[in-house]
């Protein structure tokens, strides 16, 4: 069999020839807010056309759709209408395709789920933004690779394979994460509200992929926070888990001053370290913290009051 990174790069010159035949694809990317305040954003590009992901697709299709997931054409200083409930708002993207609308008052709104539309003179894309109850005061912040998607980030191999060779119906759920998360959102007075957020270190050319993924396995549903990888200054880390995780974590401490949160990640990177400084740094806004074992290294130190993530799962599968 020929090893992994070969074959990854012979199907990816294959992608990318193919990279040509384009259409727009307008990105509103999930947002979440206490009533207050909140701030919708999004993205234009020209993709390579596509089919829907299927069950049955061969590591080849999986691979182009993948890569021309990563290699697009941003839609430079072009005109968008965000519309959310009554209110709209024309905007312009970035150089890098990217637009933003910061909005100040959400009095009008209710809490829970509301649609977001985001058009240009072409075509049309949907976002959802979560108003949380004030109710609601129970958390949950959620890793995805290695946490609720089996990505196995330590074997660099089946990290390029399980990435880019599989599309999101043929990736691997963690057994249970579905019934736990569901357990958790219980808690409070409204679940189909719960402030359930996925936090990815994956970039947002990869946002559709996990977003599919999480509903084709049945989890609860949240908000999806991935990260914007640019070549200017507006980009986040790329490599800097731990700085980009930090500033999310404490972002989202701020955005929703009324709720404590359940944080679970695993430890194949730095999630141990980096919710033992948040908890230290917001010791009342922290209700537990829950770690997936995956670390093939046996010497990896357990932070205390830590606990094993897969001893709750048990109770769900």
């Amino acid at each position: 069999m020929r090893r992994t990174a070969e074959y990854l790069g012979t199907l990816l010159a294959s992608a990318l020839a193919l990279s040509t035949q384009a259409e727009d694809l307008i990105t509103v990317y999930p947002a979440v807010s206490d009533g207050s305040r909140c701030v919708i954003e999004g993205r234009v590009v020209a993709v390579r056309q596509g089919t829907v992901p299927a069950a049955n697709d061969r590591r080849r299709d999986n691979l182009r759709r993948n890569a021309g997931a990563l290699f697009n054409r941003e839609r430079k200083q072009w005109p968008v209408t965000v519309q959310l409930g009554e209110q709209r708002w024309s905007v312009q993207t970035d150089a890098e395709g990217y637009f933003s609308v910061s909005i100040d008052r959400l009095d009008a709104l209710p809490p829970g789920w509301h649609v977001v539309t985001a058009a240009t003179a072409d075509a049309s894309g949907l976002g959802e933004l979560l108003i949380v109850p004030p109710g609601n005061v129970h958390g949950l912040i959620s890793d995805v690779d290695d946490t609720i998607q089996i990505t196995e980030v330590n074997d660099r191999s089946r990290l390029l394979a399980n990435t880019f060779l599989k599309n999101a119906l043929q990736r691997t759920v963690v057994p249970g994460v579905g019934g736990f998360y569901a357990e958790l959102a219980a808690r409070n007075e409204l679940p189909s509200a719960a402030p359930i957020i996925y936090l990815s270190a994956s970039p947002r050319q990869l946002h559709a992929g996990i977003s599919q993924f999480i509903a084709h396995n049945q989890l609860p549903r949240g908000v999806l926070i991935t990260k914007r990888i640019t070549n200017d200054a507006t980009s986040e880390p790329l490599l800097d888990q731990y700085a980009y995780k930090t500033a999310k974590l404490m972002q989202l401490l701020t955005l929703l001053p009324h709720v404590s949160f359940t944080l679970i990640g695993d430890d194949g990177e730095s999630d141990p370290e980096i919710f033992a400084a948040i908890q230290r740094q917001y010791p009342n806004r922290v209700a537990a913290i829950w770690i997936r074992r995956v670390n093939p290294d046996t010497r990896r130190p357990r932070i205390e009051q830590q606990g094993d993530l897969s001893e709750q799962l048990r109770r769900f599968q």
